[in-house]
């Protein structure tokens, strides 16, 4: 009987030492996991924002809900990856929200008005990280050929 005991013991050790090798290795890559710098969050954020913008232009509502996705995402990267104080985006959550009912809708007209607060909210939060230089418009030509 000891002879199969110390057998299971010694498979006991083997697999901890196994799964503390895993667990090992999933923090490493945790800590190494790669973290966009506050510049590509913003230059995605106005690539999706002219998307979105040309989007509805071509009365394509699909797209533009999928590009107001993407800049709903980017906002939250940069309030995790860069601690952005949530009171950064308070304003854009709400801008947002009109968005997606203009998109819902399919009003053009209120898409207008709820896309030039986003704006406003942009240059505003620019504005108030000292970064007044960085202004952000309504798209006067397409991102894509």
């Amino acid at each position: 009987m000891r002879p199969l005991l110390g057998i299971l013991l010694a498979l006991l050790a083997i697999g901890a030492e196994h799964s503390n090798a895993a667990a090992g290795e999933e923090a490493m890559q945790d800590s190494t996991e790669y973290i966009p710098t506050l510049r590509e969050i913003m230059t995605k954020i106005e690539l999706s924002r002219s998307k979105l913008w040309y989007s509805v232009k071509l009365r394509n509502w699909m797209l533009a809900r999928y590009q107001l996705g993407k800049v709903k995402a980017e906002f939250g990267a940069a309030t995790r990856f860069h601690l952005l104080p949530a009171s950064a985006l308070a304003g854009t959550n709400s801008v947002v929200d009109l968005i997606e009912s203009s998109i819902r809708a399919k009003d053009d007209e209120l898409f207008e008005e709820s896309f030039a607060k986003m704006t406003a909210e942009c240059n505003n939060c620019h504005k108030a990280a000292g970064k007044s230089f960085l202004h952000v418009g309504t798209p006067s030509a397409s991102p894509l050929p």
